[in-house]
């Protein structure tokens, strides 16, 4: 079952109109979020996956900080929930805690869908990204490093407004060179 834990964007990507159209980040209040995940168990659910326009920024709004490992440690104490998945973590502020949580939590899943979006510095700040292609990859190095088994799923976008034949072939790259 999907499990939203917030609704809204505060990111101001340049191709995106989620702000617009779903307004700012608002978060779930957590006991929320544990009281209707232990209801899709009692009715048979085995698998959860959390998803919100951005993973990352859960509980700012509410908690004034990120809580992101601490639901998914919440979570995963939840009994007979086998799985959890977390989906549309943002990779710009990632928070790193959210991997000691994963790796050290078997009913987390090693499987992170993190949209990425480009592999070129130019077209990261043309996109509106807040990030570089090498802070990406330290990023997904730094990922890997603490969940060696993980799965990362993403998304690419390739005919972004100003994107050249040259970003398209840096993007082309930054995929080679990260799926080895």
């Amino acid at each position: 079952a999907y499990l939203k834990i917030a609704e809204g964007c505060d990111r101001p990507c340049s191709f995106c109109a989620i702000p617009l159209m779903r307004g700012n980040h608002v978060s779930k209040p957590m006991e929320d979020i544990i009281t209707e995940a232990k209801s899709l168990v009692r009715n048979g659910t085995k698998e959860i996956l959390l998803i919100a326009q951005d993973s990352t920024y859960y509980g700012l709004d509410i908690y004034k900080k990120r809580k992101l490992a601490e639901l998914l440690e919440r979570l995963s104490d939840v009994p007979g929930l086998e799985w959890i998945r977390l989906h549309y973590a943002f990779p710009t502020g990632f928070p790193m805690d959210v991997l000691s949580v994963m790796a050290n939590r078997s009913n987390i899943c090693n499987y992170l869908d993190i949209p990425l979006q480009h592999g070129s510095t130019r077209m990261l700040e043309l996109m509106r990204r807040g990030t570089t292609r090498q802070k990406t990859e330290q990023l997904l190095n730094e990922i890997r490093s603490q969940v060696p088994d993980i799965a990362i799923r993403t998304t690419l976008i390739a005919g972004h407004p100003g994107e050249t034949e040259k970003e398209f072939n840096e993007m082309m790259k930054f995929v080679e060179e990260s799926t080895r």
